[in-house]
C-alpha cells in the first residue's frame, strides 16, 4: 500500500467524523443549556490535554505527515480557543490534505525522516516507518482521546459517528 493511501484519505475522513463529533457535543452543550466552551476546556485526566488541545494535535499530525513528506516547512497550528475556531482548523487541514500531492508522498516511502522532541530526542526513520510508526498512530491516539473527552462529558457518541465514513459499503437493507 503506498505512503500516500494510508495517510491521507484516512486522515481526511477521520477529520469529517472530528467535525460531526464536534458538532454532537455542540448538541448536547445546547441541550442541555451549558456553553460547548467547557468542552473544550475538558480533559480526561488532570495531566492530560484538553478537548482543544486534542482537536489540535490531530490536525497537526495530519499537517505534519503532508509537510514531513513533501519536504515543505511544518506549519504553525493555535489551539482552537472555541468550537468555530475547531471547525475552521479542522476544514483547513482538510484543505490541505485535499491539496497533497500524492506522487510526492509516495516518492517519499524511502527517503529520510527526523522529528525532534522536545529535550532533544531525535527519531530518524524513512517515510514510509514514518507514516506507519508515528504520524497514523499520534493521529489516532489524539482523535480518540478527543471522542472520549466529549463521551466521558455526557455527549451521546457511538461508533456510528466514529466511522460514519464505513456507511458507504453497508449493504442495503
Amino acid at each position: 500500500m503506498s505512503v500516500y493511501a494510508i495517510t491521507i484519505p484516512c486522515f481526511a475522513q477521520m477529520l469529517r467524523s472530528l467535525t460531526t463529533l464536534l458538532a454532537k457535543g455542540e448538541e448536547r452543550a445546547q441541550a442541555l443549556g451549558f456553553d460547548a466552551q467547557n468542552l473544550l476546556e475538558s480533559r480526561l485526566a488532570p495531566d492530560m490535554h484538553t478537548l482543544a488541545r486534542q482537536v489540535e494535535f490531530t490536525c497537526t499530525q495530519a499537517q505534519e505527515a503532508v509537510c514531513r513528506l513533501t519536504q515543505q516547512p511544518l506549519p504553525l497550528l493555535e489551539t482552537p480557543a472555541n468550537m468555530p475556531a475547531a471547525r475552521a482548523l479542522i476544514a483547513r487541514t482538510l484543505e490541505l490534505l485535499a491539496a497533497a500531492d500524492r506522487a510526492a508522498i509516495d516518492a517519499s516511502a524511502q527517503q529520510p525522516v527526523a522529528i525532534t522532541l522536545g529535550g532533544g530526542l531525535t527519531f530518524d526513520m524513512t517515510g514510509q516507518e514514518y507514516a506507519v510508526n508515528w504520524a497514523t498512530p499520534q493521529f489516532y491516539f489524539h482523535l480518540v482521546t478527543a471522542y472520549n473527552i466529549l463521551r466521558h462529558n455526557g455527549v451521546p457518541l457511538g461508533k456510528a459517528e466514529y466511522v460514519q465514513h464505513m456507511f458507504a459499503y453497508a449493504r442495503p437493507a
